[in-house]
């Protein structure tokens, strides 16, 4: 029987949350190959990413009126239902009510088909719909982890800030690899003029994306590049290079030089090369399959000019777009991550030339993967300086870094630090 919409987001979901499996993954893997339209396609990505984005809202919805622990699937089909009710105004209640139950019996019987139409029912008719939680912690589907992380960085007020601006959706952010492209619906970045922005559309199937005039690169991730102060002749690794957004966007400075860009895995290392055919600059990129914390004995000493690390982090700034990362972290996780972080800096800076520059960038918003690897890489590298970014927004500079949260300009958060080698 072909599936629906909401049985597909319930088959996600379950996926998510029953096999831990990644939510773009997952759907990828669901919508390719499902006889659904566009239009039930785009419904389904935003019951995902919505059920994803306030699953401890949700629960705390339909608590109340749960006797008994339901089986995980039928709990995520009232969750997937609450959310509708709720959130998606265009959608009307009684058919998001009718086909939980349809799906509930298909799949278990009568009885729990009767179950999850009394929870529903209960649900609606009582006034805790109306009401929300006090405690960020489920008001935003905020691990208490993350929240109390985020409290001791920001303050409360900063982190409220930052709650809130999650809630709204993402935009579509587009690097003009043409300058001359104008693409209806956009409109210019207030960070970069490379990136335009519009609130929503699929462009990966326009013609300016598929001819390589466009390609799509949120607008922080844009900033990194130009950091690199390319003049064209230089010999750039990217050492931590899928899938391929800041190598293409950095090979547009080039003119003779090349970039060698680095994965450990190779279909990661094939997304870079369709990316960079794509946008007609493979000429000007090798990929190599490589341990980014093994690169000087992977290429020796004083071999690039240019070094940028993106390093693997939490990826917290991201969690706008990728809700489900939140619920992937624990403490250790940060600990792990600065170490692998500084093990990268401390090989790749061995293969830069004297003079030469070196780009630290993460997606995340936390100290200790961003200013603390800064200072510690400093401290244990005298032959490092550290290059101070100036910009004429002034609110995204701090201690000479590009550090930008996500309430700021509705972007993802980041972070850029810049190194000099000045001496062996």
């Amino acid at each position: 029987m072909t599936k629906n919409a909401r049985q597909t987001a319930l088959d996600v979901l379950n996926d998510i949350f029953g096999n831990d499996a990644y939510a773009n993954i997952s759907l990828d893997r669901n919508l390719r190959d499902s006889e659904l339209s566009t239009v039930d396609k785009a419904f389904v990505t935003a019951l995902v990413y919505g059920v994803v984005s306030k699953k401890d809202l949700l629960e705390w919805h339909i608590t109340p009126f749960l006797k008994k622990e339901p089986k995980p699937w039928a709990k995520m089909l009232l969750l997937l239902t609450v959310y509708q009710i709720l959130f998606m105004d265009k959608v009307p209640t009684s058919a998001a009510v009718d086909e939980a139950v349809k799906i509930a019996k298909r799949r278990d019987g009568q009885a729990t088909a009767n179950f999850i139409n009394a929870v529903l029912r209960n649900f609606m008719r009582s006034e805790h719909r109306n009401e929300e939680p006090k405690d960020w912690e489920t008001k935003y589907s905020m691990p208490k982890l993350l929240l109390d992380k985020m409290v001791r960085q920001f303050g409360g007020k900063r982190t409220g800030e930052i709650l809130e601006s999650l809630e709204k959706p993402s935009h579509v952010s587009l690097r003009r690899i043409d300058p001359t492209v104008e693409i209806a619906g956009s409109r210019a970045s207030l960070l970069t003029e490379s990136a335009l922005i519009a609130d929503s559309g699929n462009f990966a199937m326009t013609e300016e994306f598929q001819s390589g005039r466009i390609t799509i690169q949120d607008e922080t991730s844009q900033l990194v590049a130009p950091q690199l102060d390319l003049e064209g002749t230089e010999e750039v690794l990217d050492a931590c290079a899928a899938p391929g957004g800041k190598s293409t966007h950095m090979a547009q400075y080039l003119t003779s030089g090349h970039i060698t860009a680095l994965d450990l895995y190779d279909h990661k290392l094939d997304l870079i090369n369709q990316n960079a055919e794509r946008q007609h600059v493979a000429d000007k990129i090798t990929t190599q399959k490589a341990d980014a914390t093994m690169i000087f004995e992977e290429f020796g000493s004083d071999k690039f000019d240019r070094i940028l690390v993106d390093a693997p982090c939490s990826g917290i700034g991201l969690i706008r777009r990728k809700p489900d990362i939140r619920y992937r972290k624990e403490s250790s996780d940060f600990v792990d991550l600065q170490k692998i972080q500084l093990e990268i800096l401390n090989s790749a800076s061995k293969s830069l030339k004297k003079s030469g520059i070196m780009v630290y960038s993460t997606c995340t918003i936390f100290d200790e993967e961003n200013f603390d690897v800064v200072r510690q890489f400093l401290e244990s590298h005298p032959n490092f300086e550290q290059v101070e970014i100036s910009s004429d927004k002034a609110d995204m500079i701090k201690e000479g870094c590009i550090f930008i949260t996500p309430e700021m300009y509705h972007t993802d958060g980041f972070f850029i630090a810049k190194f000099k080698k000045i001496g062996e």
